[in-house]
């Protein structure tokens, strides 16, 4: 059964917002998926679960996945319930880092270990990846379990990696890029896969999506990381500095040791300053005094604008649409996050 789309786009709204316009009726199905599914006779992780599904997440990974069905085909109740699943594993996945980050806020509410505690918010995780697969099995495509196995995999391991890294100035650029291609990008990749394989698009269209899905995640995952120094905290969701506290060490502190390396004499403060344990709001506040100093974070922003441009050029599979011309101006809206 085919789910009809409507064409109608009000203009007055930016990409991410006009996309929620077009598929609100699909989202609508989207939500009631994972409610009904989050569903247990044990009150507590119905609970949870709904405490961030609820959140005030734009969805923007199951709209994509709505978006690549419309634009290779149709968008039937098998392509809904694929970007249900991936809300679910998205979902899941926030739960576990919020509770290995020791966040406080996720999209300016507390975050659900601040509620209920470490371990009721990792097992709402499992439950919720157990929810999820149940999905899948049912669903009955060894392709499409597969291809979710591989993209939880890549996430943990990215997970890992980050972990890793913390607080050490040993961090390369290509150990950063294989994070961020591990937590952010692969499941913008998956998403949009998902969406052409359920709408049975061409080889080249699934190509296109998935480079497109790589190109703008890991621009989105960049301007991300510029934004931890850059945001306020009401823009930002989260404290700023969040990841600097946590003792991430981002593409901005890796740019920064760069270019201070054989030049400044603070360099060895820095490097003092990354591998402490507790880092303070003083520290911060010099990082960000030398990150506009030594002029990384336009840096930071050019090499995003390059991976936007990428994205846009992998559209040219596809037909021009109102679709398309979203889906392109989207990734102008992930770099001005940061103007």
């Amino acid at each position: 059964m085919l789910i009809s789309t409507s064409i109608a786009v009000r203009q007055d709204l930016n990409p991410l917002s006009e996309l929620a316009f077009l598929f609100a009726d699909k989202i609508k199905c989207v939500d009631t998926i994972l409610q009904e599914n989050a569903y247990s006779e044990v009150s507590v992780l119905p609970l949870i679960s709904s405490h961030i599904i609820e959140s005030g997440g734009k969805r923007i990974r199951p709209l994509l996945t709505l978006a690549a069905a419309q634009l290779c085909g149709e968008i039937d109740e098998r392509a809904v319930t694929m970007a249900a699943c991936v809300e679910f594993l998205h979902t899941a996945t926030l739960l576990h880092d919020d509770v290995v980050d020791e966040s406080l806020l996720r999209r300016g509410k507390p975050t659900a270990h601040t509620l209920w505690g470490n371990q009721m918010s990792v097992l709402t995780g499992d439950f919720l990846f157990a929810k999820l697969f149940q999905l899948l099995v049912q669903e009955g495509s060894l392709d499409i379990l597969n291809l979710f196995v591989q993209t939880t995999q890549k996430i943990i391991e990215g997970e890992v990696l980050q972990i890793s890294a913390k607080a050490t100035t040993f961090v390369s650029r290509e150990d950063y890029f294989g994070i961020i291609q591990s937590k952010t990008a692969v499941l913008f990749e998956s998403a949009l896969e998902l969406g052409g394989l359920v709408a049975k698009g061409t080889v080249d269209q699934i190509a296109g999506l998935k480079s497109y899905a790589h190109n703008l995640g890991m621009s989105f995952q960049l301007i991300d990381d510029v934004l931890d120094y850059t945001a306020d905290e009401a823009g930002l969701g989260k404290p700023i500095g969040n990841d600097f506290f946590e003792g991430q060490v981002t593409l901005p502190l890796i740019v920064l040791l760069e270019r201070m390396a054989g030049v400044s004499r603070s360099l060895e403060r820095l490097q003092e300053t990354i591998v402490k344990i507790n880092r303070d709001q003083a520290d911060l506040n010099w990082v960000q005094i030398l990150l506009s100093e030594y002029a990384v974070i336009p840096t930071i922003k050019t090499l995003a604008e390059e991976y936007a441009a990428k994205a846009r050029d992998a559209l040219d599979v596809f037909s021009d649409s109102r679709l398309k011309d979203v889906l392109m101006q989207l990734t102008h809206f992930v770099i001005n996050r940061c103007n």
